[in-house]
C-alpha cells in the first residue's frame, strides 16, 4: 500500500495530467466556459500541490509530476502554508 506522500505524489499526477488532456477541449468550448474549465483544472492542481507539499514531498518532485516549473510551486506555496510535522 502506499504512503501518504506517494498518494499525494500521485494525485499530483493525476491533476497535471487532467489539466492537460482538457486543455485542447475546453479551449474549443465559448470563451467564459473555457475559462471557468481552465481555471477549475488549474484550482484542481493548485490543491493537490498543496496537499503534497504539506505531507512532505519536495518541491523539485511536485513540480515534476505536476508539469511545471518548481518555481509556480514555490509561488503556490505560500509564507503561511506549513507541512505536516512543521
Amino acid at each position: 500500500m502506499n504512503g501518504p506522500r506517494e498518494e499525494a505524489r500521485l494525485a499530483v499526477r493525476r491533476a497535471g495530467q487532467r489539466l492537460t488532456e482538457d486543455a485542447a477541449a475546453l479551449m474549443a468550448a465559448s470563451g467564459e466556459a473555457a475559462e471557468i474549465g481552465l481555471e477549475t483544472r488549474a484550482e484542481e492542481l493548485r490543491r493537490a500541490v498543496l496537499v503534497a507539499w504539506s505531507a512532505g514531498v519536495a518541491p523539485e518532485d511536485i513540480a515534476h509530476d505536476a508539469g511545471v516549473e518548481v518555481g509556480v510551486i514555490h509561488e503556490w506555496v505560500g509564507p503561511g502554508d506549513t507541512r505536516v510535522g512543521s
